[in-house]
């Protein structure tokens, strides 16, 4: 019974041994047959700014390959559509991977994008929009028998830097346009400036009404009248009032003369502040230093143009624009920095006040201070 058992043992090992000497067919996976695609839907475009570049731009996902086991994915982004070189965006055992806007700013940088408003591609159009490339690639291990690398199809990304808005206190200044504003008119030539929403203009005010417009010439553009900026909240200066006609324009009522009007858009008023006449103190004029009777004054008779006549002695002194108020706004250095031109009869005393010299022939002369044409002249 021993020997039948081994006799069966033996023709059954010699059935298997010879199996599997004979020439049967060995299964060996063809790993590049294995595709692998992205599966999310990508944006239009991707909007980039570097204050959001720590923020995921998007979750690239991509279908898991079944080929091999220890898969390592690796997702890469190019500038180049054809993959010439390419950055590593990240590595990973998951079939997905977060691409943060920084990592899209890179390859905007590369393609010579940035957000300055200012700058224009070879054709003129705006430097901050182009395409980038990405492609995922899969690394199969199978157990030490060998590895080897798919890649997906590539595709294009939409990209666009935004834009930084040009931070300015410019802005556009309106036309004040009127019988009440003297010299003006019913004409488009007085152009407020304007800082940070604020507009301003010094003018000669007579009785009458005026109003705002935008576009010069254009009388479609008025900004609505005195009722406009009532229904806006302003609080509106008391030398004005609404002249109650139907185009509800502004009308003057207070004493005739030079004001500077600003329309703050900040604060929401509309302010009138008469003229200040200028005053010339010191050893070279005739009140010496001191407020008094026979200090000298000069009247600003037109908007931003003082004079006055002055007797003129080899000294020093300078000029005040409040009545016994000791300020430096009006001393050689102030005039210099605001780009006047000073007559060669007037130097800087070199001193920490900087005050005129009068280095001229001593004597009577009429002084214009333009601050139109940014001039100090003696006649």
């Amino acid at each position: 019974m021993k020997n039948i058992f081994y006799s069966i043992l033996l023709v059954v090992s010699t059935f298997f041994l010879n199996a599997c000497t004979e020439d049967a067919p060995i299964f060996i996976a063809d790993l590049s047959s294995e595709e692998i695609a992205f599966q999310n839907t990508f944006a239009n475009d991707y909007l980039l700014s570097e204050e959001t570049q720590d923020n995921i731009a998007d979750r690239f996902i991509w279908n898991e390959t079944t080929l091999g086991t220890n898969n390592d994915y690796e997702v890469q982004g190019s500038i180049d559509p054809l993959f010439g070189t390419f950055n590593s965006i990240g590595r990973t055992n998951d079939t997905n991977y977060p691409v943060l806007v920084g990592q899209l700013l890179t390859l905007a940088f590369e393609l010579g994008l940035d957000d300055d408003p200012t700058t224009t591609d070879d054709d003129g159009n705006p430097n901050n929009t182009g395409v980038v490339y990405f492609r995922v690639q899969a690394s199969i291990g199978n157990d030490g028998a060998g590895s080897e690398s798919i890649l997906s199809e590539i595709q294009n990304i939409n990209i666009t830097l935004i834009e930084k808005v040009v931070e300015t206190d410019d802005c556009d200044g309106i036309w004040v346009v009127g019988e009440a504003v003297v010299n003006i008119g019913w004409t488009f030539s007085a152009q407020t400036n304007c800082e940070v929403d604020v507009q301003s203009i010094k003018l000669e005010f007579q009785a009458g009404i005026f109003n705002f417009f935008e576009v010069e010439g254009d009388w479609d553009s008025g900004l609505g009248g005195y009722t406009y900026f009532v229904n806006q909240g302003y609080t509106i200066d008391p030398n004005l009032e609404d002249a109650g006609d139907g185009d509800h324009n502004f009308n003057f009522v207070g004493t005739p003369g030079i004001y500077t009007l600003t329309i703050d858009g900040v604060n929401k008023t509309i302010s009138l502040v008469a003229s200040s006449s200028l005053w010339a103190v010191g050893g070279a004029v005739n009140g010496g230093w001191g407020f008094n009777d026979d200090t000298v004054e000069l009247v600003e008779n037109t908007p931003d143009i003082w004079t006055g006549s002055i007797t003129f002695s080899n000294d020093i002194f300078r000029f005040f624009s409040i009545w016994d108020s000791w300020d430096l706004d009006n001393n050689f250095a102030y005039y210099v920095e605001e780009g006047f031109t000073i007559d060669s009869n007037f130097e800087n005393d070199g001193e920490g006040d900087a005050n005129f010299n009068f280095v001229g022939t001593p004597g009577t002369y009429e002084v214009i201070i333009n601050a139109v044409d940014k001039t100090i002249t003696l006649n």
